[in-house]
């Protein structure tokens, strides 16, 4: 006896689409994970374009040589200007995160 075609199943196929979710150790998700890398540009656009930010704001700024804790006031050209008049450059930067 045939089954009416309201009961019959189409997909056929091999269905796995819930296996990167459920297996945590799987290499595709391990990958995503080890792929997604600060982007400092980013925070610094959300810094100054953030509700605390009117003239300065107080950062922690990892660079390749030291930590800097400064105020910024505003950023020119590829530089961080800090409340000192010095000037950090953006490619130098690693990390920054506000206080």
């Amino acid at each position: 006896m045939d089954l009416p075609k309201v009961f019959q199943n189409r997909n056929i196929g091999v269905i796995n689409n819930d296996q990167e979710y459920f297996y945590s150790s799987s290499s595709k998700t391990q990958n995503n994970v080890q792929s997604k890398k600060i982007n400092v540009e980013e925070k610094i656009n959300k810094i100054f374009n953030s509700n605390k930010f009117v003239y300065k704001i107080k950062v922690l700024i990892n660079t390749k040589e030291e930590e800097i804790n400064t105020t910024i006031i505003g950023k020119v050209n590829h530089n961080l200007i800090t409340i000192n008049n010095e000037l950090i450059p953006i490619k130098d930067i690693l990390d920054i995160n506000e206080k």
